[in-house]
C-alpha cells in the first residue's frame, strides 16, 4: 500500500493537516489533500423542531421547524477559502439531507447582522420539503454550511431524527452508531479551483487503526481518509466524475445499517 503524504506548500493561504492520505489505488493525475477546518464560532447550536423525533402519520408536503442560535445565514463567509473554492452566492445556509437525497438550503437572511458572528441570534425557521415521501421511515439530518460549503464540525452545529409518513413502523435508523453524512461536492465546478471534500461524521473519529471514510473517484480511484477534515481534490479533468465514499470499521468492513455508501455525480467545467 502507498502512503501519499500529502502536507506540500501548495496553497500558502490555506493551513494544510498533518494527515496522510492511504492512497489504495489513486491515479496520479488526482490529489486529495487535508485542509484544516476554518475558524468555528462560538455559541453556533440547530435543533429540529418538527417533526419530533419518532413522528407519525406525516403527511405530504412534509414541514420542517428549525431553531437556529448564533449563526447568520444568507451572509458571505468572509474566510480566506472563499476565494480558494467554490463560494455561493446564496451565503451561509442550513443545509438538510432527506434519507440519502441530495441536499436541500434554507438561507434567507432573516435579520440585519453586525459582522461580528458573535451576534445575539435565536430564530425559528419553517420549510416543506419540496418533493413527496413515500409511507414508511424517513431520516432527516441538518447541519451548518459556510458559504463555500464547508460544514461546521461542531455537535451543536448538526441533528439528526426520523419521522414516519403514515403509520408508525419499524425504525431502521440506529442514530447512536456511528455514521457518515456527505456534504461535497455536489453540483458543477470549475476546473481551475480545487474541489471541495467535506463530511460530517458521528458517533466515532476518524485515525488510522480506527475508523476512516474510503472515498472513490469514478469507481477505480479509491483512497482511505484517516483525518476527519475538509479535503480539496485537485486534477479532475473536464467532464462527469462519480464520487462515492463509504465509512468502514476498524477491520477495514464497511459499516452496515442505514446509507452504507453515498455516491454523487459532479460536473467539472
Amino acid at each position: 500500500m502507498k502512503k501519499a503524504i500529502v502536507c506540500l506548500g501548495l496553497l500558502i493561504s490555506t493551513s494544510l493537516c498533518a494527515a496522510v492520505v492511504e492512497d489504495n489505488h489513486g491515479t496520479g493525475d488526482v490529489r486529495v489533500v487535508p485542509v484544516e477546518a476554518t475558524p468555528q464560532p462560538d455559541s453556533v447550536e440547530i435543533h429540529l423542531a418538527f417533526p419530533e423525533r419518532g413522528a407519525d402519520n406525516q403527511k405530504n408536503p412534509v414541514s420542517i421547524q428549525m431553531r437556529l442560535q448564533g449563526y447568520p445565514i444568507g451572509y458571505d463567509s468572509y474566510i480566506p477559502r472563499a476565494k480558494e473554492i467554490r463560494n455561493s452566492r446564496e451565503g451561509q445556509a442550513i443545509r438538510i439531507l432527506i434519507d440519502n437525497e441530495s441536499y436541500m438550503e434554507v438561507n434567507d437572511a432573516i435579520d440585519s447582522f453586525t459582522d461580528s458572528e458573535e451576534a445575539d441570534f435565536n430564530s425559528t425557521l419553517e420549510t416543506k420539503i419540496p418533493f413527496n415521501l413515500k409511507p414508511g421511515p424517513h431520516l432527516i439530518r441538518m447541519f451548518l454550511v459556510r458559504s463555500y460549503g464547508e460544514s461546521l464540525k461542531g455537535n451543536s452545529c448538526y441533528a439528526a431524527s426520523y419521522f414516519f409518513v403514515g403509520p408508525k413502523q419499524d425504525n431502521p435508523f440506529d442514530l447512536s452508531k456511528p455514521y457518515l453524512t456527505y456534504n461535497q461536492p455536489e453540483g458543477e465546478f470549475k476546473g481551475n479551483q480545487p474541489i471541495l471534500l467535506d463530511f460530517y461524521i458521528s458517533n466515532t473519529q476518524l485515525s488510522k487503526d480506527g475508523y476512516k471514510v474510503r472515498l472513490t473517484i469514478d469507481g477505480k480511484d479509491k483512497r482511505l481518509l484517516t483525518e476527519w477534515a475538509p479535503y480539496y481534490i485537485y486534477g479532475l479533468k473536464s467532464g462527469s466524475h462519480k464520487i462515492k465514499l463509504e465509512l468502514l470499521d476498524p477491520q477495514n468492513h464497511v459499516m452496515t445499517g442505514f446509507f452504507r455508501e453515498t455516491q454523487r455525480t459532479i460536473l467539472v467545467k
